[in-house]
């Protein structure tokens, strides 16, 4: 019993590590003063940005997703 115990530990430290503790290996590359590039995993985000006139104003002005087959809109100024 113990040793099915130690194993199951073992095993939720070792999924832990792996998915929870270590944070996703992301690349931002900014490229433009209003325009980035942050890739995750199989997902790309093209974030645009504009210039806020005031502090409590948003400065996203679109979110971009890309994957391999398609490009899709999730965040607009309009919305």
């Amino acid at each position: 019993m113990k040793k099915i115990i130690l194993l199951s530990f073992i095993t939720l430290i070792t999924y832990a590590n792996d998915n929870i503790i270590n944070p996703k290996n992301c690349e931002i590359v900014k490229l433009s003063k209003f325009t980035t590039l942050v890739s995750c995993n199989k997902l790309d985000y093209i974030v645009q940005t504009k210039e806020a006139r005031r502090d409590d104003e948003d400065n996203v002005k679109k979110i971009i997703v890309l994957t391999q087959k398609e490009s899709k809109i999730i965040l607009s100024e309009g919305n």
